[in-house]
This record gives structure tokens, sequence and C-alpha cells, in this order.
């Protein structure tokens, strides 16, 4: 016959000093930890609420953003378009640029053809003339050559030296 538990029943004096120690205990926790209890379950409490906050931040950034990428995609054809329209500019004014360049620069080799034709003329001229004095003074040459006698030969001999005498 062995019961678990067996022996007299606790008395109330048995019962009363545990729970006496008991609630001694708890008020001594209650009195030493409210404070760093209350500083933590705040300081817990206001960690949520920033982590709160800035999750509505990031969510409200998140929309933000993710609306702004809705509108850049519906402007997609738009943009694309206007990029388009601005590269043909640009290629047109570098275009009309480079053709204003080229008619500059035709005009320079244009002008620099017509002095080098202008120099090659008279340098062409003046060897034409040459060539003409030279020939014109060949054929004077012969000429009196042939029209010369002797007899007039020093007829001029006696003239130059006349006149030669008379000017010293």
């Amino acid at each position: 016959m062995s019961e678990a538990g067996a022996g007299p029943p606790p008395t109330l004096a048995d019962l009363l000093w545990p729970a006496l120690n008991f609630v001694l205990f708890v008020a001594l926790l209650v009195r030493v930890l409210r404070e760093p209890i209350r500083q933590y379950f705040r300081a817990r409490g206001e960690r949520i609420r920033e982590g709160l906050e800035a999750g509505a931040r990031a969510r409200a950034e998140a929309e933000a953003l993710r609306a702004q990428l809705a509108r850049d995609i519906a402007n997609l054809p738009a943009l694309r378009e206007q990029l388009r329209a601005d590269l043909l500019a640009t290629a047109q004014q570098e275009r009309e640029a480079l053709v204003g360049r080229a008619r500059r620069a035709a005009e320079h080799i244009k002008s620099d053809a017509g002095l080098v034709a202008e120099q090659e003329l008279a340098a062409a001229l003046q060897a034409v003339r040459l060539e003409v004095i030279d020939e014109a003074v060949r054929q004077a040459t012969t000429l009196l050559r042939q029209a010369v006698r002797p007899d007039d030969q020093e007829r001029f001999v006696h003239e130059f030296v006349t006149r030669a005498g008379l000017s010293a």
C-alpha cells in the first residue's frame, strides 16, 4: 500500500512560508527590475515603430519608383520617336555643316586653281614674248647682215668715231 505523496497532509504553516517567500521574491524582482524592463520594452517599441516607419517609407519609395517606371515604360514609344527625331536633326545639321565645309574647300581649291592658271598663263606669255623677241632679233640680224655691205660698215664706224670725238 504505497501511495504517492503518502504522509501527513501539509499544514497551513507549511504552505505559508513558501508562498510568502515567493511573494517576497516577486516583489523584490518587480522593485529591482521594473525600470530596466520598462526601458527595454520602450526601446523595443520605439525600434518596432521606427522599423514600421522605415518600412512605410520604403514602401512609398518603392511605389513611387514603380509608378515612375510604369510612366517611363508607357512613354518609351514617344521617347523612342523623340530620340529618333533628335538623331535625324543632328545628322541633318552635321550633313549641312559637312556640305558647307566641302563647298568652302571646293571654292578654295577653285580659287587656288585659278591663281595657278593665271601664273601659268603669265609664265607662258612671258616665254612666248622672249621667243618672239629672240626670233625677231635673229631675223633682224640676218636681214642686217644681208643688207649691210662692207662700205656701209665703214661709214657706220666713221660716223661713230666722229660722234664720239665731238662728245668728248
